[in-house]
C-alpha cells in the first residue's frame, strides 16, 4: 500500500493504492502471473494549493489517472500467457494439446474469441495446414469441372424465373436467375422485364427476348464472369450472359 496524489475538479486529493497481483493455476498445476488488481482508495482533499500540497506531502507522486475522481475504485489489467485456453471447456489447457484432439473447438475458438487465443491458434502450422489443404482441394474440384468461359455458347436447364432485381429511378436494369450447366450450378445476371399488376414478377430477357425460363432449356452467351467456387459441396458459376 503507498499513497498518492491526486486532482479532483479544484481540489488536490489524498489516496491510498495498492496493487495485488493476480494468479491463475493451469491444469497442469502450474502457477501463472496472469494481471494485477489495482485499488484506489479515496482519503480526502488536501488543497487548492500545489504548492502547499508539495509542503504536506513532499514524496508523494501526482498521478495523472485519478484526475476528477473522488470516490474509490479498482480495476485489474491482465497479462494471459499465451498457449492456453483461459476460457470454455478446457480452461487452463495448453492450446497445442487441444489442437491434437477436438481441432474442430480450435477451428470455432478462432473464430469467436479474440485476442491472444484466436491469434495463437491462427498462427499455428496446424491450423494453417488445415486451411491450405481445403483450399487446394477445392480448387482441385472446381478445376475438374468443364466450367464456362466468356463467350461460351451453351445450353442451359433453367430453374427458376426473375428474382433480386436491381432498380435504378424506378426502373428494373437486371435480375437474376439460376440454372444448371451439366453438374454446376450456374446463376445468371441477365436483363429484365419488370410485369406489374396484382401479381408483379420480374421475366428475366434471354437473347433479347423477355420470357418466363423456369423448367426450359435455353441457348445462351456467357458475357461475363463474376465468380467460381463451391457451395454445399457443388461447383458453381455466377456468370452474366447476352
Amino acid at each position: 500500500m503507498k499513497q498518492i496524489i491526486g486532482f479532483a475538479t479544484q481540489y488536490y486529493t489524498l489516496w491510498d493504492y495498492e496493487a495485488i497481483p493476480q494468479y491463475k493455476t493451469d491444469t497442469y498445476g502450474n502457477h501463472h502471473h496472469v494481471g494485477i488488481q489495482h485499488n484506489y482508495y479515496y482519503i480526502k482533499n488536501i488543497s487548492i494549493d500545489l504548492d502547499k500540497v508539495k509542503d504536506l506531502y513532499p514524496s508523494l507522486t501526482i498521478d495523472d489517472a485519478l484526475k476528477g475522481k473522488t470516490n474509490s475504485f479498482n480495476y485489474t489489467t491482465q497479462n494471459l500467457p499465451e498457449g492456453y485456453f483461459w476460457g470454455g471447456k478446457y480452461t487452463g489447457k495448453l492450446i497445442d494439446e487441444i489442437l491434437e484432439y477436438d481441432f474442430q473447438y480450435c477451428i470455432w475458438s478462432a473464430n469467436n474469441y479474440s485476442g491472444k487465443v484466436s491469434e495463437y491458434i491462427k498462427n499455428h502450422p496446424k491450423y494453417i495446414a488445415h486451411f491450405e489443404n481445403l483450399e487446394n482441394a477445392k480448387q482441385t474440384e472446381i478445376n475438374s469441372k468443364q466450367l464456362l468461359k466468356v463467350g461460351d455458347v451453351v445450353t442451359l436447364e433453367f430453374l427458376r424465373n426473375g428474382y433480386n432485381g436491381s432498380i435504378v429511378d424506378d426502373e428494373y436494369t437486371e435480375c437474376w436467375t439460376d440454372a444448371l450447366y451439366g453438374d454446376i450450378d450456374v446463376y445468371i445476371n441477365c436483363g429484365v422485364k419488370a410485369v406489374r399488376g396484382m401479381y408483379p414478377y420480374l421475366m428475366p430477357v434471354i437473347n433479347g427476348k423477355a420470357q418466363k425460363t423456369k423448367g426450359k432449356t435455353l441457348t445462351v452467351t456467357v458475357t461475363e464472369i463474376f465468380h467460381t467456387d463451391i457451395r454445399d459441396g457443388v461447383v458453381y458459376q455466377n456468370i452474366k450472359v447476352a
